[in-house]
């Protein structure tokens, strides 16, 4: 039964936030009353870092630069030019470009499919090893809660690619999984979160709870995240907010007081 029925469960858990075949036909999502998409809020809370961004400060006051790599694990077997472009990198790269003028910054997006930690760490480190960086954005998890990985070896992949991070002389921001309550009653993310933000706290990382803030965005009615297979609409919507928030979280993490 169980090894019937794991096909199907990996395929709706695929679905989230995917454009699907039929997404061009897909209606928007219509907000609560009172409440716009292009707010793209979140308590502040989930905007200001625990850890400030002070390898990146450095590098918009000394190099006039901001060199920034977003390394992802998706669950989506591959991810086309057109569907990339809609993916939050795109919309912060523009948005770090508008909040810091004069600034060169460059950012390099690189995607490791249906990878869990072991694998994203290995592309992780080669990445780094081939490039200059001063701000990683780690984003992990999705893959391990749907394969079950064991959870002492996801702290110690965790905390390795943490410290390789900040041996290259970069600020470590870690990204948390999606949320989706299509699939939150599926599969239990909340030790993994649990131990994302214990080990980024003691790594000296920064954590952007992603899957938190779109908790919040369900529950205060800003999004409808409940259908199976989500329009083109929607996706680019909640990449674009994510995006947005996340440019807003690296600002206060190079302003904060300890950069300064």
């Amino acid at each position: 039964m169980i090894r019937g029925i794991w096909p199907l469960l990996i395929a709706l858990t695929a679905a989230c936030l995917a454009p699907g075949i039929a997404a061009a036909q897909s209606v928007p999502p219509v907000p609560a009353p009172g409440k716009s998409i292009a707010d793209c809020t979140a308590p502040d809370r989930y905007l200001a870092p625990k850890i400030p961004l002070r390898r990146s400060a450095e590098a918009l006051r000394a190099a006039h630069r901001l060199r920034v790599l977003v390394f992802s694990s998706v669950r989506m077997p591959a991810v086309t030019e057109s569907v990339e472009a809609k993916r939050y990198p795109a919309t912060l790269a523009q948005a770090l470009t508008a909040r810091f003028p004069g600034i060169e910054v460059s950012l390099t997006n690189k995607i490791e499919a249906r990878a869990g930690i072991a694998e994203s760490l290995q592309g992780l480190r080669e990445e780094l090893a081939a490039k200059p960086y001063d701000l990683v954005i780690w984003q992990l998890g999705s893959t391990d809660v749907l394969r079950g990985t064991d959870m002492h070896l996801f702290e110690m992949k965790l905390a390795g690619g943490i410290g390789e991070i900040r041996s290259r002389h970069a600020d470590a921001i870690v990204m948390s999984m999606q949320y989706s309550p299509r699939t939150d009653f599926m599969f239990d993310a909340g030790p993994y979160l649990q131990y994302l933000r214990w080990t980024a706290k003691m790594e000296g990382a920064a954590l952007f709870n992603r899957y938190d803030i779109m908790r919040y965005w369900v529950e205060d009615g800003l999004f409808d995240l409940s259908e199976l297979q989500p329009g083109a609409s929607i996706f680019e919507d909640v990449h674009r907010c994510v995006g947005q928030l996340l440019m807003r979280f690296i600002a206060n993490g190079i302003a904060a007081p300890e950069t300064q």
